[in-house]
C-alpha cells in the first residue's frame, strides 16, 4: 500500500510547495481561497476564546453540548467569514505586495 505524499503536504492540493518548480505563484483565486479560510479560523478562534471567558453556551452543558457548541461556532465563524471581515483581503493585498 502506498501513501500520496500530497495529503501528507500542509499545503492544498492546488498549491505548489515552495522550491519545487522555481518559485510557482498559487492562483488568485486559490490565494483568496487560502485567505478566507484563514479568516475563518481566525474567527472561530475569537468565538471559542469569548465563550471560555463567559462560561456561557447557547447549549446545555455536558459532551453533546461542546460538540453542538463547537459545531455552530465553525458554522458562525463561515459565514461571518464569507460577509468579510476585511481580514482576508487585507491578507491578499499584503502576500501580493510580498510577491512584487
Amino acid at each position: 500500500m502506498t501513501i500520496d505524499a500530497s495529503i501528507l503536504s500542509v499545503y492544498g492540493p492546488g498549491l505548489r510547495t515552495p522550491g519545487k518548480s522555481g518559485g510557482d505563484r498559487p492562483p488568485e483565486a486559490e490565494l483568496e481561497r487560502a485567505a478566507k479560510d484563514f479568516e475563518s479560523l481566525f474567527i472561530y478562534e475569537l468565538l471559542k476564546g469569548m465563550r471560555s471567558i463567559s462560561g456561557k453556551g447557547l447549549f446545555q452543558g455536558g459532551l453533546s453540548g461542546d460538540v453542538f457548541q463547537t459545531i455552530f461556532d465553525m458554522e458562525l465563524s463561515k459565514r461571518l467569514a464569507e460577509r468579510g471581515t476585511g481580514i482576508s483581503e487585507m491578507l491578499v493585498k499584503t502576500l501580493k505586495e510580498r510577491e512584487d
